[in-house]
């Protein structure tokens, strides 16, 4: 049941990672020079890790208990949602590598991890090469299944990182280090931004923006996820409609209504409809679920990975009449921090922040962590990729966030002596 519920989760919340080989040369934790240089640990990636099946079940069974609680944290209520918790869960999981004492604790219990921190690396590496190795490239359009992910470590040029730490992420996450001028913002963005336009078959292309990045930033780390998958049944385009799609405030538009008549693993109650589709050649699925009543506000925030499994596990394949909008999302940058820290995970955002295992000092804190995602779901399948980007920065160097002040309107002047406080003229503009 527990992989059940993996897999159903897998397209739902683009739950998807493979893990890449790639040359690892001798490294001093002194960071060269050369900026775009790319360089890894002194340990290799490691494609056979040491784990314990159940350990891998109670990781996706974390990540998915993480998903629905952001999920709550995020619901609006109103707007469209959409978001990659894999994706956060690998980034964090990397930065959490290196945080320590009372910052370590708050990762672990924020995001439910069910080993050591000793462990629980090598059993990401496990889930990771699970899922990947359920890609299947047939060589027929129609029949693709694509399923990646792709790490990265950003670092300040002549900086420093700990031996250990770079390992860590090399071994078990094939993350490898670029160096960049981080004061150079505008040109750390745009090769972070052309890694994830690469890594997402061009479908996120700006997750990095100068703003992010100063004099002081050191590190930043980055998850993309991408997956494709065409559907096992398509929706024929000559079957698709223009139907009416209800509003939460009963008001009704008009969309483009996929409508197919298959034999899906489905439940349909007095509480909740619920419909599974498969994809050609894949185990991943995309669970479609709603209220019956109407009731979304109820529905949504009762919603948990505990009262998903007992939906999955009333599955029964029918025969269904199933109607379903095309529809497309590509959300602006979400920043995560407020969320994250409603859920607990607090001291690595201010002063308090211990990544002693990234540097060897309390030196950092993380000042970003943002996520882009795509979806487009139509008659011939889904396409869905995202890009998760934690930066870290010195926390006595953190410079405020700029406020906006602009006089545009009538306003009072003076002309002031400071040294005796006498006020020379004063007047006020009414009419430039």
């Amino acid at each position: 049941m527990k992989r059940m519920l993996l897999t159903c989760l897998a397209v739902m919340f683009l739950l998807s990672a493979c893990a890449l080989e790639i040359p690892q040369p001798d490294l001093n934790t002194n960071l060269p020079t050369e900026e775009k240089e790319m360089l890894t640990g002194k340990v290799d990636y490691n494609p056979n890790p040491q784990y314990i099946p159940e350990d891998a079940e109670e990781l996706a069974d974390a990540n998915n208990q993480f998903a629905f609680d952001l999920y709550q944290q995020l619901n609006s209520g109103q707007g469209n949602i959409l978001y990659s918790p894999y994706s956060l869960y690998q980034a964090l999981t990397m930065v959490y590598a290196g945080a320590r004492g009372d910052t370590a604790s708050q990762f672990e219990n924020v995001l439910h991890y069910p080993l050591s921190q000793e462990e629980i690396h090598a059993v990401s590496n496990a889930l990771n090469l699970a899922l990947s190795s359920q890609s299947n490239d047939s060589g027929q359009a129609d029949q693709k299944f694509t399923l990646e992910i792709a790490n990265a470590l950003w670092a300040q040029r002549d900086g420093y990182i700990e031996q250990s730490y770079l390992d860590l992420i090399s071994e078990h996450y094939a993350a490898g280090m670029r160096t960049v001028d981080f004061a150079q913002s505008q040109e750390a963005a745009d090769l972070i931004n052309q890694w994830a336009q690469e890594n997402t078959n061009d479908k996120i292309k700006e997750i990095a923006n100068p703003s992010m990045f100063n004099v002081n930033t050191r590190l930043a780390l980055t998850n993309a996820v991408y997956f494709k998958g065409a559907w096992l049944f398509p929706f024929m385009e000559e079957n698709t409609t223009k139907e009416d799609f209800t509003l939460l405030d009963g008001e009704k538009i008009e969309v483009d209504m996929m409508m197919t008549s298959e034999e899906f693993r489905a439940i349909k109650n007095d509480q909740v409809q619920m419909v599974e589709l498969r994809y050609h050649g894949s185990p991943i699925v995309m669970d479609l679920i709603a209220p019956i009543d109407g009731s979304w506000e109820a529905f949504s925030q009762t919603l948990t990975s505990g009262l998903l499994d007992d939906y999955i596990e009333q599955l029964e394949t029918k025969r269904v009449n199933l109607s379903l909008p095309k529809f497309k999302i590509e959300t602006p940058e979400m920043d995560l921090i407020n969320p994250m820290q409603e859920l607990g995970l607090i001291d690595v955002f201010g002063m308090n922040a211990d990544l002693s295992g990234m540097t060897g000092d309390k030196s950092l804190l993380i000042s970003t962590l943002v996520q882009k995602a795509f979806i487009d779901v139509n008659e011939a399948g889904t396409e869905a990729a995202a890009v998760t980007i934690a930066v870290a920065q010195e926390k006595a160097m953190i410079s405020p966030d700029p406020i906006t002040i602009s006089f545009d309107s009538p306003f009072l002047f003076l002309i002031r002596d400071t040294n005796t406080g006498a006020i020379l003229f004063i007047g006020q503009l009414m009419q430039p």
